[in-house]
């Protein structure tokens, strides 16, 4: 009976931490440099360039807002249109992706992130 007991207990403690994890998962999609052609050529969506000023330099994708990963870019995002089609991008998506989380969990709808950002776009183009 102990053991039933025991078995029970853990099931509930399970499912709840996998339902917490789930709550807190952010919602973004990771997409291709194919996927951004693709979607730029509808002309529905915002860039979004979270390099520093020295790697802008070194050339951008479209017309990008740029709002560097730092201090300052929740401050940013908030004056955003969370209503608009976003794709975050930084020299190779690991930073994009830090920035995509918080657009997320900021409440913006549709947010997404190039995979292998700058460098995955150059290499294509």
């Amino acid at each position: 009976m102990v053991y039933i007991f025991i078995a029970a207990l853990l099931v509930l403690v399970a499912f709840f931490y996998m339902r917490g994890r789930a709550a807190h998962a952010s919602k973004y999609a990771n997409i291709s440099v194919g996927e951004l052609q693709e979607l730029m050529k509808s002309g529905n969506l915002t860039l979004i360039d979270v390099r520093t000023q020295k790697e802008i330099q070194q050339g951008v994708i479209g017309k990008p807002l740029q709002i560097e990963l730092g201090p300052t870019m929740e401050k940013r995002m908030k004056e955003l249109d969370r209503s608009k089609k976003y794709v975050l991008y930084c020299r190779s998506g690991r930073r994009s992706a830090l920035a995509s989380d918080l657009m997320a969990k900021l409440g913006f709808g549709d947010v997404n992130n190039l995979l292998g950002g700058y460098n995955a776009w150059k290499g294509s183009n």
